[in-house]
């Protein structure tokens, strides 16, 4: 079996806001509304919090505005929305493992790759 690159672990939502965010050049612009989130989870008995979307750093991102409508849908009616974090530094998850914004929901992660 091949390790993990990132295990997933459920959050508990502390904050959840949002801010306009403009993408796009010249006359094809468009305004959504991005998640701004606070967090915790646990991992191996310990509690953290974060705050970070993306695990990897970006200078820009990619998203699929009706995977944010969905998220912020989800998150607001108590789906299980997990954080990842590299196994050898838990206290640094994120949401979204790429610049492209997505997320997973428990339900949908392998079994395999969750925190203990």
């Amino acid at each position: 079996m091949t390790p993990c690159a990132y295990l997933s672990t459920p959050v508990r939502f502390l904050k959840m806001d949002s801010r306009p965010v403009q993408v796009g050049r010249g006359t094809r612009q468009f305004t959504g509304q991005f998640p701004v989130l606070e967090y915790s989870y646990v991992v191996s008995g310990k509690s953290y919090t974060s705050t970070r979307m993306f695990c990897r750093d970006s200078e820009s991102f990619k998203v699929e505005w009706s995977k944010v409508d969905r998220f912020f849908h989800d998150a607001e009616n108590g789906a299980e929305v997990v954080a990842w974090f590299a196994p050898s530094s838990p206290e640094s998850a994120c949401i979204s493992i790429d610049a492209e914004f997505d997320y997973s929901l428990v339900s949908h992660t392998s079994s395999q790759c969750r925190a203990k």
